[in-house]
């Protein structure tokens, strides 16, 4: 039969994909311009607020030297979790990703998606030479540096996944193709191009962690989880399974309290403390949690380690983003 046999979490955000003067110009480009930016307790404060009340409290993060020493740990994280994701030895790899905006939106919004296609397409960048060199960097670091490429999709798992949640009481939407004329969306696009072996069978799910009103809830989140594992071991053909939760921690506010609770958490097998984080800390970029949430409930019966947490600060306000990296395997 099928089985789950790893499970990693990982960050994807475009701080991944750049050296240290490329933080400090993304910091400098996009922070000070957004207006609703909450933290771990779902507090919403603009940028001059937050910078107003952290003081000086961010300035020891904020140096050249700093940056540069957590982008190492980051690159470190990065290839020792790719190497653990190739140990495994997987047939598939179930990535459970949100969609920002990307293929889904106001008009189509499921609180989840199993992608059923033939393969996931991703293409070039479409930042060109006279692109800011940041936003060169994330484009090589998110798109095909040689055109378009085709990743194989596990189908018969995906199509079962499906069959077997809808028989258990999960109406999950469903999909063969990328309803917009655009690559796969970033969440997948990242373990694609930096994590997952080449020719490993993927199959796609999407959580609205972002967009009101139809975001599935944390404990709905681990449920979803639970039944994939469910789903999966019901498969009648032998498949070695790895589930990926991609995304997160805390953003745009970093808040390194409700990442480490929720990394513990994990660590300790303790589902109920994760379904009952409050939905008010899980808005914006932090909703990417619930991400994690899925893979632990799906990886329950296997053992958490963490590869490396970085409090990744960018700027006086304290945002930024908490970089995790973590995998579940057997004792």
């Amino acid at each position: 039969m099928a089985e789950i046999v790893f499970g990693a979490g990982t960050s994807h955000s475009p701080m991944l994909l750049l050296d240290a003067g490329g933080w400090r110009a993304w910091a400098q480009a996009r922070d000070p311009h957004m207006t609703d930016l909450a933290d771990g307790d779902g507090v919403v404060r603009s940028f001059a607020a937050w910078t107003a009340l952290q003081g000086e409290r961010m300035a020891p993060e904020l140096t050249d030297a700093v940056f540069a020493a957590k982008v190492e740990r980051c690159r470190a994280a990065v290839a020792e979790l790719r190497r653990r994701i190739a140990a495994a030895r997987l047939d598939t790899l179930i990535v459970v990703g949100d969609d920002q905006g990307e293929h889904l939106g106001p008009s189509n919004l499921p609180p989840f998606l199993v992608y059923h296609g033939d393969a996931l397409v991703n293409g070039p960048s479409p930042f060109g030479p006279d692109a800011p060199p940041m936003m060169q960097a994330i484009g090589a670091g998110y798109y095909e540096p040689d055109g378009e490429r085709r990743y194989p999709v596990d189908g018969a798992l995906a199509r079962h996944l499906v069959e077997h949640l809808l028989d258990h009481d999960f109406d999950v939407a469903s999909s063969d193709r990328l309803p917009a004329d655009r690559p796969e969306g970033h969440a997948f696009q990242y373990v694609h191009r930096h994590l997952a072996p080449a020719g490993l069978a993927t199959i796609p799910v999407m959580l609205n962690t972002y967009t009101p009103p139809a975001q599935p809830r944390a404990r709905r989140c681990v449920q979803f989880g639970a039944a994939l594992r469910s789903a999966v071991e019901a498969f009648g053909v032998d498949r070695r399974v790895g589930v990926i939760g991609s995304g997160g921690l805390s953003h745009f506010v970093v808040s390194e309290d409700l990442d480490r609770r929720v990394l513990a958490a994990c660590a300790a097998g303790d589902l109920g403390a994760l379904a009952a984080v409050p939905e008010a800390a899980l808005q914006s970029g932090s909703s990417e949690i619930k991400n994690w949430m899925t893979a632990a409930a799906a990886c329950a019966h296997l053992r958490f380690d963490v590869i490396d947490y970085v409090p990744g600060y960018r700027t006086p306000a304290g945002t930024g983003t908490g970089l995790a990296f973590a995998s579940w395997e057997a004792a």
